[in-house]
């Protein structure tokens, strides 16, 4: 599959996986996060209550690249990909080329982890992994694989088992955002990513207001998000379920002081919140759920 098809797929709901959940309504964290493991580091996205790893980057275009077609690396607790793709590197906030300049503090050498990824090395190598320098955070890092340089974009956190969560505070730090300060605007998107739907959100009161009512919601893993949502429906009507909330997904798009670019996913008609990354959802209270009528589609 092509890269912009791949692309073209992120936060889309894919026929495949609606039949798969329908088949099977309580699949774990846990086995996917194995099967990011041994196959590289593919992003999780929540589709249809179960979670969805979908490989959102073919990352190295080229007969001369000398990084594997899929590129991941585990690090610091949790799963990033590679890519030098300009549309990924965009609508993550980073400049279409990933140039030397932009790497930092040395954190690490890497050697090729005998599969389609990296690991990390006792010894000096001629692949190292650097701080992201324009913006230092969890969220972006920079590989140099010989004399080429890719960014290694946050994937999720390395999940234990199926109820393993993390609260969104743990999301916003690793983009560097620790008070709503750090957020400079908040904006609906498209399923795909691409397209805006309505105004960004500017006003620093409304972004104060998402910042402290989302860090305060109660943060669910997916065995327990099952039981809540699900286990309550009559079998007859798991399939209708899983559809309309797949079919209620909406996107918002989080913009850093630093100018990276992630995603939240909000259900709103169901009242829940999947936080990217962090395998975990989010009952929407009442100041949640006032917010989030107040400001999509404005």
């Amino acid at each position: 599959m092509k890269a912009n098809n791949l692309l073209d797929m992120i936060g889309n709901v894919d026929d495949s996986i609606i039949e798969e959940a329908k088949k099977r309504k309580k699949t774990t964290i846990s086995k996917w996060a194995k099967w990011g493991s041994i196959a590289a580091c593919l992003c999780l996205a929540v589709g249809i209550a179960v979670p969805r790893l979908i490989n959102v980057f073919q990352n190295k275009i080229g007969p001369d690249s000398p990084v594997q077609a899929i590129s991941s690396l585990e690090f610091n607790g949790a799963y990033y990909e590679a890519t030098d793709i300009p549309e990924a590197l965009e609508r993550y906030g980073l400049p279409t080329v990933i140039t030397e300049n932009m790497a930092g503090k040395h954190l690490s050498y890497l050697e090729a982890n005998g599969s389609a990824g990296y690991k990390e090395s006792a010894i000096e190598t001629d692949i190292e992994l650097f701080e992201y320098a324009p913006a230092s955070c969890r969220g972006v890092y920079i590989i140099r694989d010989g004399n080429k340089y890719f960014a290694a974009l946050f994937c999720n956190i390395i999940s234990l088992d199926g109820n393993t969560n993390s609260d969104i505070a743990t999301l916003n730090q690793y983009y560097g955002i620790l008070s709503a300060e750090d957020i400079v605007s908040i904006t609906e998107v498209d399923r795909n990513r691409d397209k805006v739907i309505g105004n960004a959100i500017t006003e620093k009161s409304e972004i104060a207001a998402f910042f402290d009512f989302s860090n305060a919601l109660t943060s669910y893993g997916n065995d327990d998000f099952q039981k809540i949502v699900f286990d309550i429906i009559p079998g007859d009507q798991q399939e209708k379920a899983h559809t309309d909330f797949a079919n209620d997904l909406r996107v918002i798009r989080i913009e850093t002081k630093d100018g990276l670019l992630f995603y939240i996913e909000i259900f709103p008609s169901f009242g829940w919140i999947y936080g990217n990354g962090t395998q975990s959802y989010y009952q929407v209270d009442v100041q949640m759920s006032d917010w989030i009528t107040r400001n999509l589609n404005r």
